[in-house]
């Protein structure tokens, strides 16, 4: 099931510079590295990572708690 309107992925979209998240996802759906943002409570940090990203490390933060956009999404 897709999630479009989870807050993080639409913070990662407006922070990549999308007004919409259907737009970012387009853009990236297909790349090799994509955009991911931390999932922990207050920290946003953003960095770019494999598309299937689900555990990676929060360089901010010090968590594994990166998770790529495609995966918020549900699209991977």
């Amino acid at each position: 099931m897709f999630n479009l309107s989870h807050p993080k992925l639409v913070t990662l979209a407006e922070t990549e510079g999308y007004a919409e998240v259907a737009d970012f996802l387009e853009d990236y759906a297909l790349d090799s590295i994509v955009p991911a943002i931390c999932m922990a409570p207050n920290c946003d940090h953003t960095a770019d990572l494999e598309p299937d990203q689900r555990a990676g490390f929060c360089e901010a933060c010090g968590r594994p708690t990166m998770k790529s956009g495609l995966v918020i999404a549900g699209l991977i």
